[in-house]
């Protein structure tokens, strides 16, 4: 049995959004979105406030993008604030050429 994961971008529910851009070697690309997964799975999702991560490579590979949605601002700076969340993210860095993070708010989507 397939279970399917989906995430729900709705400019109708309150969120949170964080984009992160990791360039990376293209030998490291798919280390890094593995490493990414693995970590939301095991931890990240299960934080209060969590509610979606999609994980992205370029077809170039070159970069790994991140796309997270959080409940409010307050749940993921909780989250960030954690010293074990800070160390997760310095492995995720520790295969990156770069880091660009960024955070938003939905304002539309079309289908």
């Amino acid at each position: 049995m397939t279970s399917k994961n989906t995430a729900a971008i709705d400019p109708e529910t309150p969120c949170l959004t964080l984009i992160n851009v990791y360039e990376v070697e293209p030998e490291q690309q798919a280390a890094l979105a593995q490493a990414l997964s693995q970590a939301t799975e095991s931890v990240i999702r299960h934080q209060p406030g969590f509610r979606s991560v999609c994980v992205h490579s370029s077809l170039d590979g070159k970069k790994v993008v991140n796309y997270a949605q959080w409940a409010s601002r307050e749940h993921f700076e909780s989250f960030m604030k954690k010293p074990e969340t800070q160390e997760q993210l310095k492995q995720f860095a520790g295969l990156a050429k770069s880091v660009a993070p960024s955070l938003y708010t939905v304002n539309a989507v079309h289908a």
